[in-house]
């Protein structure tokens, strides 16, 4: 059964982790609102989702736009275990799938992303950002996105949960 999270809207569930909200009049894109709001749904007893909380049925519309990533705590990297087949790698250079970040050029630091998913493990708290797009396709101004914490145990983040959206130039 599919839920429905076209009318959800900001602020809607409570968990208790909030995050800095982006005024309503910058949010160009759905993705990050519906994924964050998803995640929340998932939330319970103050505790983190895990990863078999996150049920891909839920959400089909979101699938496209979705990063999964392992976290190696020691030395800590992160492994793209997934990454969403007609939204997210149609935008990249390639296909990461499989790779540790460590190990993409452009994911070095001082990369953005590598310091976002840094920050959300260390916080176990959720991180989202807009930045400008740099890709193979000239009709793509920016990219927005959140990373969210999933923690088997409920409090250690071995997983990040991630939505991006390309938003075209306006």
């Amino acid at each position: 059964m599919s839920i429905d999270l076209g009318m959800a809207s900001e602020g809607e569930f409570g968990t208790g982790r909030l995050l800095p909200r982006l005024a309503a009049s910058s949010v160009r894109g759905s993705v990050v609102r519906l994924g964050q709001a998803y995640w929340e749904t998932k939330c319970r007893h103050g505790r983190l989702p895990s990863r078999a909380d996150i049920d891909p049925r839920e959400i089909p519309q979101l699938l496209p736009h979705v990063i999964l990533l392992d976290v190696q705590p020691e030395p800590l990297d992160f492994r793209f275990r997934l990454i969403g087949g007609g939204g997210v790698v149609a935008h990249l250079s390639q296909d990461w799938t499989g790779a540790w970040m460590s190990q993409v050029p452009e994911m070095r630091p001082p990369n953005r992303i590598l310091g976002q998913c840094r920050g959300v493990v260390s916080t176990a708290s959720p991180s989202r950002s807009r930045s400008n797009y740099r890709g193979p396709h000239s009709n793509i101004a920016a990219e927005e996105d959140v990373i969210l914490p999933l923690a088997s145990d409920g409090r250690t983040v071995d997983m990040l949960l991630g939505f991006v959206e390309y938003l075209g130039r306006r």
